[in-house]
């Protein structure tokens, strides 16, 4: 099926009422100026509890992004289902985001950078990313930890060999602490190349995440809808229902940016 003839068959399925699979992809949740965040990663908390419930008034369950791909496996058990994520594993964001989240009994999954736990942000100015023992206690408390490679490099710009040592040193700091199985992954940027998407099922995730908006659902290239500031009631609904996507295309299009490789 084309992207046109998919987007169109979303589209009437919405319509009649079905509610199709998504995830979602946050990074800072808490109030912040427009000088600390030049990149718009931030949404306000009341942002971030409005979207909850109109996630949940929509009649969704809020699983982690491995069940929802489980499911999605299944096929129509994935329907009504949609994954809350986190990139980057900002302290602000776990202090703010995830107690609301564990409060409703809505699962979500933080992807982290190994390389930089207990540093400062590169792009947000004084916010902190989590330290190991702060990742710990999240998955303790049973969140799903993914990686998100060492260094947060641009994956796709790299050589095979650089890229598989990012992606397995990361899971093994991971695993080692949370006791866990880390079997998930988002990478930097929110983009692969076939070569990282190769690196992956080598360094054995079952499930990675780009961050490109709606499309076919693979196991190593889960599509996120991204969240900023910018995103009103009206754009949540079209992303959680994936149609979003030809829009944003459009506009592209006419502004002369280049498309984002998956």
């Amino acid at each position: 099926m084309t992207a046109p003839h998919r987007w169109l068959a979303l589209a009437a399925a919405t319509v009649i009422g079905r509610r199709h699979p998504f995830v979602l992809c946050y990074h800072g949740v808490g109030s912040t100026s427009a000088v600390a965040d030049p990149h718009g990663l931030f949404i306000s908390s009341e942002m971030f509890e409005h979207h909850l419930d109109l996630i949940a008034g929509r009649g969704y369950l809020v699983v982690n992004v491995v069940d929802l791909w489980r499911m999605v496996q299944g096929g129509l058990g994935a329907d009504r289902r949609g994954a809350i994520t986190f990139d980057d594993a900002l302290v602000r964001t776990s202090r703010e985001a995830i107690p609301t989240l564990l409060e409703r009994g809505m699962p979500c999954s933080m992807f982290v950078a190994t390389g930089l736990m207990g540093q400062p942000h590169p792009d947000l100015d004084g916010e902190m990313i989590m330290t190991g023992p702060e990742v710990a206690e999240l998955a303790a408390a049973g969140v799903e930890i993914g990686a998100h490679s060492v260094d947060h490099p641009h994956l796709d710009r790299m050589r095979y060999e650089d890229v598989l040592d990012q992606l397995r040193r990361s899971r093994a700091v991971l695993e080692d602490l949370t006791g866990k199985a880390v079997t998930s992954m988002a990478y930097p940027y929110g983009q692969a190349s076939e070569q990282t998407i190769r690196a992956a099922r080598e360094a054995g995730y079952e499930v990675a995440c780009c961050c490109t908006g709606p499309g076919p659902w693979r196991a190593l290239t889960i599509p996120r809808e991204p969240i900023y500031p910018s995103i009103d009631d009206l754009r949540l609904r079209v992303k959680i229902a994936g149609l979003y996507g030809p829009v944003h295309s459009i506009k592209k299009i006419h502004s002369g940016e280049p498309p984002q490789r998956i």
